[in-house]
This record gives C-alpha cells, structure tokens and sequence, in this order.
C-alpha cells in the first residue's frame, strides 16, 4: 500500500519500483489519492503499475473494503500456493511424486509412475534419499538449501538438477506435518537453472516468462498467435471437492496442455499459467488456418475423462485467441487473448473467440478494472427492470433485475461489460452481493397493488458455489421486506453441471423457503433431461437465439416445441426471452408457452418506469 497524497513524484516512483519487482504476480498495489487535487492522479498511477486504488475524495471511500480487494487480487494470481496431504489423491500417469512425513516415525509414499520411472532405484531401502544419492555433489547442495527453506518456514521450494539424464525441475512443498515432492522434465531446449520462471503449483511457466518469450517473438518478427484457456465452473469445482482437488484438477490440465501443445508444436511454443483457472498457450508456427481445430482438439483431449473419486468432473473450457506481429505489444497481445476468452467466457454457445478488439479498447478495459470498487461505492451501478408477460393474455406477472453500469463518462455500460470487468478485477462476489440488495430493496417498494409480481434474480456460479449462498440470499430477502415467494433464481445450465448434486441441495434448500428456481438460456450450452429430472426447478428460459428465429425457421420451431413439450412433461413452466414481433408471440401462443420477455412489449426499464408500466398494465 502506498500514500501518494502530498507525495505524488515519490509515490509514483515507489510505485514503480514495486511494480518493476513484482515479475511473477501475486502481489497487489494499492495507492491511496486524492483526485479532487489531480484528476489526472489516477491514470499515472495505473501507469506507473499500480492495481488498486482508494480516492479520498469519494466520500464513500473504505479502506478496508479496498484492502479486502486488492488481497482478493493477490490471491486470484497466486492462484492458492498451500497444499494439503490430499495431494496425491489425483494423480496422473505421467506424475512422479514422492511424499513423507516429518515426525520422530517416517511414512513414505512413492508414487507408481515414480516407481516405475526409477527402477534402478530400492525405495523399499532408500524411500526418502534414492533420488538423492543420485545427484552430483553441487545438486545435493541444491536439496539441501531447498530442505532448509521449508524448515525456516518457506511453503514451497524448487530443486533443478538431472533425473535419468534429463532435465528437471524437483518441486517441493511442506503441509500439515508432511513433505510432498514432484518431479517435471523440462524440455530439452529449456535450461536446467530456468525454474525461476515456474508457476508453483502447475510446474509451467508463470506470467512473467511468457511475457518475456512472447517479446522476444515479436521482436524477431516471429507472427504468433496466443490462446487464453480458462475453466469457467471452476469456482463449483472448488467449492464442491475442495481446493486441494482444485489444485490438483490444474495440475493435471496444465500438463495435458503441456504435452498436447509439444506433441504438435515442440520448440516453437509456451504454455503457462496465467492466474487462477487461466492458462495461456503461444504458437510461433501456426497457420490461422489451423487454431480452430486445434483449440477443439484440446477441448476434447484435455478436459475430458476426469474423476475424483469415482465421480466424473466436468470442467467448462473457453478459449479467447489474439493474433500478433512483430508491431504488436506483449502486454497488449496477452490482454487482447484474456479479453476475448471473457467474451467466450460470457457466451454458453461460443466456446472459442477470435479477439476484434484494438489497442485503445484493451486501455479501455483496464481502466474499467481500475475504476470499478469505486464505482461500486459511488452508486453508478444500477438496476433495471425488464418485464415478464404471460403469452396468452400478455397480464404483466413480474420483472427480472438486470445490472447496469451508470459511468460518468461513457455512459450506460450492459451486464455483459460490468460482470467481465468485475471478475477480471476480483470484485465479483461484492458485485452479486449489491445487485441483489439493491434489486431485492427496489421490488420491496413496489406499490401495494403491485404486491402480486415476481422478482427473477441472476445468480452466478459463484454465488452457487458459496456454501453459506442459500442462507446469505434469504437473509436479504428478509432484511429488504420481500416475499420468498414472490422470488425466482435464475442460473444458467452451465453452472449448474459443474456439481450438480451440491447444487440441488442448495437449490431445495431456497425452494423449500418459497424461492422458485430458473434455468436461464435453456437450449444453448449443456441442455440434459437427465439433470432436469433432479434439479427442483420450476422454471425453463428459453435463450432469446432461439427465439429470434421461430418465425422463419422451421428447424428453430421444431427446438423450442421440444423444449416447451418437455418442460410441461415435467411440469415445469416455460419463459420465452428476446421476443420481438407479434409472429414470434403468435407461435408460441400456439405452442402453449407460459411467459414471454422481450422488446416486443418492453426493453428494460428504470425503476421508476417499470413502476409507471406496471401500474399502466394493472
């Protein structure tokens, strides 16, 4: 945390030293300013290097909101370093671990793949110091200095040193009473000492060494293309089978990554982890041709075939993909590749997304990051209300809560804007949580002979996730003076598959409180009878796509007639979104469709035109 009030030139410079020091992420810099005596404070400070800022001249300023924040952010790009004894739980073949316990009695465990790897080696003799015997003289010396970091306190340490004549990197790591090892081959074009370059917990290279190769690259005049990979239900991931699987679950993808990418691109290529769930992969040879295909290729050989446990793992993969030059930026190329897989990320039915975006929209997006907590503080995010109609009498029956983002300088900015600004700078959660309070406060003061509509309210995987979810939304329904009753929860298929037995739970528990339960965008993405059948839902929103066709294509009728016949087989009401001519309304009139939204009768609205709507309809 740095002052800069009354100190700008010096807290620019610290600034930017800290910034200059922090190459393998993890760290936050928070400037405290003033702006009402330099308006132009904050953009030097975002170029100086800083993440986070607090502005005293927001009265609304907190600094332990923001502190929260930028710790939140640290630990987004650490990307959780701890392990736990668990670790070994998952493994795979290509694995070479090793673990053992530090008490006064010694038990050891030696993976197969290691077993197998080292036959020469009796670990039944020398379970603990086979490797090490070994080693050269100068590698032992290596061990003992990582040894002693973990004694003096250090979580983690790194090794490099030769295995059966190859390169590697031998990771170690301390937690609750054990020492975990993990041996990776480098490749053989990579240096034995390049570990400082590692991303701990996946053993790929870290942010900072793909930078750096991306840079060299361009600077050669190599063309390059960069992959952004992310999971995009991670977080239930974690929340369902602990982050110590979670680990282990990025692990596992990073080293499929690893050797698909070398498989079809040896020397010519980098796969790092970005941050959290993110990985990048950068293609120095590869046709524009060619990167569709082979970002589905690895959709369907790395995210695949996964359990815990007996259980299969379903992980939601998106890819954004940036193309570069020798004119372009390292920073700017990496940022354009994040941004488009937000895009993707956004999209259920768009898993793969070719970056359109320039320069100055890439400068945009970061300022949004910067700006954002404050905004939040500030009341610029608002919400809108747009109405829900039922098809066959067009009655108003209630209205879902939409975000919007009111920026004082580039004006009305949409859900789709605000909610990937938000998970990029790590404020998703507060986000949520403010939407709902101020959706659930407005629909509370609803005139009394409104009391009859329904609120629908959008709900992230993240909030899913929260073990604490169901309890923290009916608490705020209860605080703000609103029916259970009168509230649907609308979460999208994809959220739901990550783990769907936590997520009924969850959901049963709000629905035996009153709240009805929606799937939003129902017929993109993952649509599965056999999850429906043990969902308590109650409600199926039909994604606007295929409403915006029903008209003209006979093959879109034919989906959403499906749809409709079996949500009613499962007695389940039937919401059409993006309705916008009487022809479309006419077809699901004759479709026995329940409710319908859309820019036919009304866009969103304010909360004092809804109310003005509302009132004109009843």
């Amino acid at each position: 945390m740095i002052d800069v009030r009354g100190a700008e030139n010096d807290g620019l410079t610290a600034i930017a030293e800290l910034a200059s020091t922090a190459t393998e992420g993890g760290v936050a810099i928070l400037v405290l300013v003033d702006s009402s005596q330099n308006v132009q404070i904050l953009e030097q400070c975002f170029e100086s290097g800083a993440t986070h800022y607090l502005d005293f001249a927001d009265s609304g300023a907190n600094l332990a909101q923001a502190i929260k924040y930028a710790y939140r952010y640290a630990e987004n790009f650490r990307g959780g370093a701890e392990r736990t004894s668990h670790e070994h739980s998952m493994l795979t073949f290509a694995d070479l671990q090793w673990s053992m316990t530090l008490g006064p009695v010694r038990e050891y465990w030696i993976s197969e793949s290691l077993r197998m790897a080292a036959s020469e080696i009796d670990f039944g003799r020398y379970p603990a110091t086979g490797i090490y015997r070994n080693l050269s003289s100068e590698e032992r010396k290596r061990v003992r200095g990582a040894m002693g970091r973990l004694r003096d306190g250090a979580r983690q340490a790194a090794v490099p040193h030769r295995f059966k004549g190859r390169a590697v990197i031998h990771h170690l790591h301390e937690a609750e009473g054990r020492i975990f090892g993990r041996i990776e081959y480098l490749a053989d074009n990579e240096e034995v000492d390049d570990w400082r370059g590692r991303d701990l917990l996946s053993g790929l290279r870290n942010t900072a060494a793909a930078r750096t190769w991306v840079r060299e690259k361009l600077e050669a005049g190599k063309p390059l293309t960069l992959i952004a990979i992310g999971l995009k239900n991670f977080r239930m991931i974690n929340a369902a089978f602990g982050r110590n699987v979670g680990d282990q679950l990025l692990r596992i993808v990073g080293h499929r990554l690893m050797d698909q990418t070398q498989r079809l691109y040896a020397g010519s290529q980098i796969v790092a982890r970005l941050d959290g769930q993110n990985f990048l992969i950068a293609l120095a040879d590869i046709h524009s041709s060619e990167i569709s295909a082979f970002a589905n290729d690895l959709f369907d050989s790395v995210f695949s075939d996964l359990q815990w446990e007996g259980r299969p793992i379903h992980l939601v993969a998106r890819a954004g993909v940036a193309i570069g030059h020798k004119d372009s930026s390292e920073k700017t190329l990496i940022r354009k590749a994040v941004l488009a897989l937000a895009e993707a990320t956004a999209a259920d039915a768009l898993p793969i997304k070719f970056s359109s975006v320039s320069e100055a929209d890439v400068h945009f997006e970061e300022l949004l990051e910067i700006q954002l907590a404050g905004a939040m503080g500030r009341g610029e995010i608002v919400i809108a209300f747009q109405p829900q109609l039922r098809v066959a009498t067009g009655q108003l029956t209630g209205a879902e809560a939409l975000a919007r983002w009111e920026h004082p300088e580039y004006g009305l900015l949409g859900a789709s804007t605000l909610f990937s600004v938000a998970e990029r700078a790590g404020v998703m959660e507060s986000l949520s949580t403010q939407i709902h309070k101020q959706a659930l406060t407005l629909a509370a003061n609803w005139p009394e002979s409104l009391g009859f509509l329904s609120l629908s309210l959008n709900v992230t995987a993240g909030d899913l996730a929260a073990a604490s979810f169901d309890v923290d939304i009916l608490a705020q329904v209860e605080a703000a003076g609103f029916e259970a009753e009168r509230l649907t929860i609308e979460i999208t298929e994809s959220e739901l598959i990550g783990n769907l037995s936590a997520s009924a739970d969850t959901l049963q528990r709000l629905r035996s409180a009153g709240v009805r339960i929606a799937i939003d965008d129902f017929g993109t993405g993952y649509s599965s009878l056999s999850y429906l059948k043990q969902l308590p839902v109650d409600y199926l929103k039909i994604d606007s796509g295929l409403t915006s066709d029903i008209s003209g294509s006979p093959k879109d009728q034919v989906v959403v007639r499906s749809i409709i016949d079996m949500a009613h087989s499962l007695n389940l009401g039937v919401i059409a979104e993006g309705v916008e001519t009487e022809s479309q309304l006419d077809i699901l009139i004759e479709q026995e469709c329940e409710y319908f939204q859309g820019f036919l009768r009304s866009g969103p609205l304010s909360p004092d035109e809804f109310e003005a709507f509302a009132l004109r309809s009843n």
